[in-house]
């Protein structure tokens, strides 16, 4: 169905209702019972599903991506990472998207609160 610009994504089931695929929080729930619901309630976005605020302060701080770049958090919210300016940079939506597909893929057998070391490699 679409996504926000931290490639959060919106899926509609077979029975029309629409679930968050929040990839950077590794967690997906339903959030409204049809698309017209959802699409009614994304209008004022008070549910704060579009991230507006968030996405306005970065604009603000010039973080402008293109339409190939999506935002991204330096520290997952997974990880405990806040929903700041200074946590965002902007990132290409197909390495975010395999970034936090490949966290999720080693992390979603681990029991709440275990503590995790994040090696980068070239």
């Amino acid at each position: 169905m679409g996504a926000n610009l931290f490639a959060d994504i919106f899926l509609a089931d077979a029975n029309g209702a629409v679930h968050m695929l929040e990839v950077s929080a590794a967690s997906i729930t339903k959030i409204a019972a049809s698309k017209e619901e959802f699409r009614h309630r994304c209008i004022d976005d008070e549910d704060g599903w579009l991230l507006r605020p968030l996405v306005d302060q970065c604009r603000s701080a010039g973080m402008n991506p293109t339409p190939s770049q999506c935002y991204a958090f330096t520290t997952l919210p997974l990880f405990g990472g806040e929903y700041k300016t200074d946590n965002i940079w902007m990132c290409s939506w197909s390495e975010w998207l395999s970034y936090t597909a490949s966290i999720y893929a080693q992390t979603k057998h681990l029991p709440d609160g275990t503590l995790v070391s994040i090696s980068v490699v070239d």
